[in-house]
């Protein structure tokens, strides 16, 4: 992967959620979580929303990147984050995140897209009731 290739590809669903997609062997640091927050506060507005997070192809994230996104004495820019593995990499990197680096937001590791999607509509859906 070169430089010029951007690491996340962040959208946001109709449905009420962030899907953000981690491109191929990435490697997260914390300047690019950073970059990748800041776009994910832009594209939500004056809304907090859940978050989607394809980590299926992951080479490796910083430990100042899972701190980043763990939002730990900062504000919390989405709701919930639901973490899509499917690699073992991905998994360790996944299981690393909840167990040492412990969100401030409700957060799930799925290997089933649908089940993640469904998740984070439920969480969508609890925000709204």
């Amino acid at each position: 992967m070169n430089n010029t290739e951007p690491i996340f590809e962040t959208t946001f669903d109709p449905r009420g959620f962030i899907l953000s997609r981690v491109a191929p062997l990435a490697e997260i640091d914390l300047e690019q979580a950073k970059e990748n927050t800041k776009y994910v506060r832009e594209l939500s507005g004056d809304n907090v929303y859940p978050i989607l997070v394809d980590i299926r192809k992951i080479r490796s994230i910083s430990k100042e990147a899972r701190d980043h996104f763990a939002m730990r004495g900062r504000k919390p820019g989405v709701t919930a984050i639901a973490m899509l593995v499917s690699s073992p990499l991905s998994r360790i990197i996944g299981n690393f995140f909840l167990g040492l680096n412990q969100p401030v937001v409700p957060t799930k590791m799925f290997t089933d897209r649908d089940m993640a999607e469904q998740w984070v509509l439920n969480a969508v859906h609890d925000e709204h009731d």
